[in-house]
Formats: structure tokens, sequence, C-alpha cells
């Protein structure tokens, strides 16, 4: 590898063995550095690769703008998540996370507040996310002596939904918006009020994060109209016909206002999850 440009002490841009631009971090890696001159490699602690010219003038503004603890501690937030979530989470997030975090860290100094409206959707599809958040604002607030209010962590775990998200599709706030449209459609139709601590409630919620992001990204899944999968379909509707009617107005409202239409394994799944709910509601 060699080096391209020095950011600062710590940060380098380099050229790796596949000649791919690399953002390198490591204590001291840059100090006194040159450019074409060989990298210390037993002082290298992170590696992100550049995907395109635009990450690249992200990634030097991030370093030229926004002081290195907060970038360290960015990664760590993504480092952390994707050990807590057990998911594969892009590394540029951290870039999107720094400069979420420095923004808030100066709004406080103006005793500036940005409310988020999510939040209380976040806290019921997100919890996990809004927990690493929530870690996050800690950190920041003990190290920066500052007051970040809990609607930040809520930002911060919109920014890790995102990184989590099909390359497609990375919109966290469209995805939160459109679980609690079809909430609204479920819960209108059949007029009660689930438990929102139930685990088959928590369970759909799980499937409907998914199912949605199909949605927006207008996938559906791979169906073959095979006999036993319209047996399947067949016995699933009668068994299941009040939370079938249910399932036909979700199906009814993504196609006038999505588009979208669900295929019959799809409506399968979501039958087969809001039957378990009304019975469990019921009882």
């Amino acid at each position: 590898m060699k080096i391209i440009k020095v950011l600062n002490n710590n940060v380098i841009i380099a050229l790796n063995e596949e000649a791919e631009e690399v953002i390198l971090m490591g204590n001291g890696l840059g100090f006194q550095m040159k450019i074409d001159a060989p990298i210390r490699t037993e002082k290298i602690e992170k590696v992100f690769k550049l995907e395109n010219k635009v990450e690249h003038e992200q990634i030097e503004k991030l370093f030229s703008e926004i002081p290195e603890d907060i970038i360290r501690i960015s990664y760590e937030v993504i480092s952390f998540a994707k050990k807590k979530l057990n998911k594969d989470l892009k590394d540029s997030a951290f870039i999107a996370i720094a400069d979420h975090l420095h923004s808030a860290i100066q709004r406080d100094k103006k005793d500036l507040q940005v409310k988020n409206f999510l939040l209380w959707d976040i806290k019921r599809f997100f919890p996990d996310e809004l927990r690493i958040g929530q870690k996050a604002i800690d950190i920041v607030n003990d190290k920066f002596n500052a007051t970040l209010p809990e609607d930040e962590a809520g930002f911060i775990a919109l920014h890790i939904t995102n990184a989590s998200l099909d390359s497609r599709y990375d919109d966290a706030v469209s995805l939160t918006q459109l679980i609690e449209e079809i909430l609204t459609v479920i819960k209108y139709t059949l007029r009660v009020n689930f438990s929102e601590n139930d685990i088959y409630y928590q369970r759909f919620i799980t499937h409907l994060k998914f199912f949605s992001q199909r949605v927006l990204t207008n996938q559906t899944h791979s169906e073959e109209d095979t006999q036993v999968e319209n047996e399947l379909f067949e016995l699933v509707t009668k068994q299941y016909p009040e939370a079938f009617e249910v399932t036909k107005k979700v199906s009814e409202f993504l196609k006038i206002r999505r588009n979208y239409l669900i295929s019959k394994d799809e409506q399968v799944y979501i039958t087969i999850h809001l039957a378990r709910i009304i019975d469990k509601t019921k009882n």
C-alpha cells in the first residue's frame, strides 16, 4: 500500500494492493508522513473502502471539520451495533453518524434542540437500534459535557437502520412511516388495541419490517403457481377468515397507495401472523 493523501496525524488515504482507495486510521499513522511513503502497517487500526467519489469527498470533509473523538465514537457505535444486532451494517454509516453527532453537539451549545417526531414509532419498531443510539448519546454527553436528549438517540437509531437496509433502498424514515400506515389499516379494520409487549405482535413487527422494505423496493417473494402453494393459500384463508379479511384490506391499500401487489405467499405469512395476534387479543 502507498499513501495518496494525509488527512491528519491519525488518518490517511491510501491505495491498497488491488489499487482501491481506502481510508486508514491509527494512532500516529499519518504523523510526519508524505505521499508515496511506505505505510507503517503495524499502526493500522481501522480500514474503510471508498465506494465512489462522493464518499471520498464526504470522508475528506468529515476529517477536516469534525473532531477525531467524534469520528472514533461513531465508528465504535457501528462496530457495537454489528455485534449487538448481528447484522451486516455498512461501514460508511459512521460518516452519517459522525456528521449528525457533530451537528447535535453544536446545536446543544446554542441550546437548540430538534424534535424527533418519529421517536414514538422508533421506540415501537426499532427498540434495539434505539438502545444503541442512546448508548452513543450517553457517551457523547459524558465526553463533551453535553445534554443531548433522547430525540437524538432516535436519529442515531434511524442511521443504524439505514445501514442495515438493502443497498437499493436506504431511507429508514419512509420505512418507519410505511410500517405505521400498514398498522393503521390493520387496527382500523380490526378495531382492537394490540399489546405491544406481546411476543406475537413483536414477531409480526419484525416480519413487517422486511415486508415493508420489499414494498419500498418493489420486490416480491418468488412465487410459482404450484398446486401445493395454491392449496396452502386456500387452507390458510379458509381457516383464518377474519385475519385474511384484514390482509385483503392491507393488499388493497398497498395496491392503491404504493402500486404494489402482494403475492400469495406474502398474504399467507401476514394472515398467519394476524391470526395469532387476533386469537391472543380475544383471549
